[in-house]
């Protein structure tokens, strides 16, 4: 028993080994036998006139990109074809009842279909995996490939980042029309089963159609399979790195107003900003394609901010003129006063601090003159000095000289009451043109409120009409 056990075990690794030898013999046969009657240069028809049908069908595995500046679209691939080659048929009782066989593609005939919108300038062979070709014994060819495509694709950037494209893949022969290879779609839709999701951009529909066009080069038709990819994008990335910094940016403007006119710095401001917002306009401008049918959401978001913070920052002029107006003495017209002072500072909810209305300085009123100092004016003495009667008698001939001291006392008095009555007339007028520059600050302060209300009214409004539109925008059909 135990040396049937052995003749068992030696044997059984022997026969395995023939078997396999065997095998790999027929496959060797029957390639050669087949080969040796081929001819891939030739169309695999039974005869001449006969139509080569090629079932072919695209399936979409990844969208790599899409590049709106060139207008390109990147997409991988899967491609399925299959057609009836007679050539390449053979008894499978011949061989060892081999059925199927995988042949190098570059060994066989091959459908000369192409991408008609190709947008790469490499060949397109090189976009192709080399990948065998599955043949069974009733000349069935079948040839899987995986090939990256860069299509041509019209970029319709209206509403970016919320915009919605529509790419188009056409597929059909090069050299045979449809009365020598008929092309057949594979299904009734796109094949999406091995997609792999985007980051950017969310597949909507993956649409397949096959329709027969007449060129004008040739009087016989040409059999078109389309597929048609309609994407949408995913606008986060956008409105973080675009929208975002803007809007910011605007909100920086709108500080501006806020700013003290004494500080300086507003103009500044303005134009820091202007050239923040020109920065940006000019990264968003790299990425679009350059176009002048339409204008995208963000672009003309930007546009109209910088048009209003330009605007902004010219009123800031006019602001900072009235509120230096009031340095050169000219008041405030009374109209303006009544509109501003009185209506809109209530509806800014502006308090002012204006100064209070005083009847105007009349200055010092002048020492009532009598004769006496009239007299003493006039470098006139009256007779007594001006006395009554009852004292000139009681004056004595040495009163002469006090009369000379009072004379000097009262020329002294008057300078001193002239020169208080220049400063008291000085501070007056002082005080006037201080009231009257307050008044020109107040009112550059109510206008600044104003422009900044209308600044946020403008910015609020125009922001909802145009992120508004392109957010709810579709035009695809669900």
């Amino acid at each position: 028993m135990y040396y049937n056990l052995y003749i068992v075990l030696i044997l059984f690794p022997l026969t395995v080994l023939c078997l396999k030898t065997i095998g790999n013999d027929y496959e060797y046969r029957l390639v050669r036998d087949v080969m040796k009657r081929y001819d891939k240069r030739v169309r695999p028809a039974i005869n001449s006139t006969a139509v080569l049908n090629v079932t072919f069908g695209v399936a979409l595995a990844q969208i790599i990109d899409v590049d709106e500046k060139n207008q390109i679209i990147t997409t991988n691939c899967w491609i399925n074809q299959g057609w009836l080659d007679p050539k390449l048929s053979w008894d499978p009782i011949k061989y060892g009842n081999i059925s199927v066989i995988r042949l190098p593609f570059d060994l066989v005939w091959r459908p000369d279909i192409l991408l008609y919108n190709n947008a790469d300038v490499k060949p397109i062979e090189s976009s192709y995996v080399s990948t065998n070709m599955i043949v069974t014994s009733d000349g069935n060819v079948t040839w899987l490939s995986m090939v990256i495509f860069k299509s041509s694709c019209s970029i319709d950037v209206k509403y970016f980042p919320f915009d919605e494209q529509s790419c188009l893949m056409s597929f059909s022969s090069w050299t045979f029309d449809a009365n020598q290879l008929n092309m057949i779609d594979v299904g009734e839709e796109g094949d999406i089963s091995n997609y792999v999701n985007s980051t950017e951009w969310v597949l909507h529909k993956y649409i397949q159609k096959r329709e027969v066009v007449h060129f004008s080069c040739c009087p016989e038709p040409y059999v078109f399979i389309n597929y048609i990819i309609q994407i949408r994008r995913r606008p986060l990335f956008y409105l973080f790195n675009l929208v975002m910094p803007c809007v910011l940016i605007t909100f920086v403007a709108l500080m501006g107003f806020y700013m003290p006119s004494d500080s300086g710095e507003k103009i500044s401001m303005g134009i820091t900003t202007l050239l923040s917002m020109t920065v940006f306009l000019m990264i968003l401008a790299e990425n679009m394609p350059p176009t002048s049918d339409v204008l995208p959401l963000v672009g003309l978001y930007y546009g109209i901010t910088i048009a209003i913070v330009s605007f902004a920052t010219g009123m800031t002029v006019f602001t900072l003129n009235i509120h230096h107006k009031g340095a050169r003495g000219a008041e405030v017209p009374r109209i303006i006063k009544v509109i501003f002072f009185k209506y809109v500072a209530r509806i800014m909810f502006i308090r002012l601090e204006l100064p209070e209305q005083t009847p105007p300085e009349k200055g010092m009123q002048k020492i009532p003159q009598n004769d006496y100092y009239m007299r003493y004016d006039n470098e006139k003495m009256p007779e007594n000095g001006g006395l009554s009667p009852r004292f000139a008698r009681k004056i004595t001939p040495s009163a002469t000289p006090g009369d000379s001291t009072e004379r000097h006392f009262i020329r002294v008095l008057q300078k001193v009451y002239q020169t208080i009555e220049k400063n008291e007339m000085r501070l007056a007028e002082q005080d006037r043109r201080d009231n009257i520059k307050q008044e020109w600050q107040q009112l550059a302060l109510i206008l600044d409120r104003l422009l900044m209300f209308l600044f946020i009214v403008s910015t609020f409004c125009y922001t909802l009409s145009i992120i508004l539109p392109g957010a709810t925008s579709t035009k695809f059909e669900d």
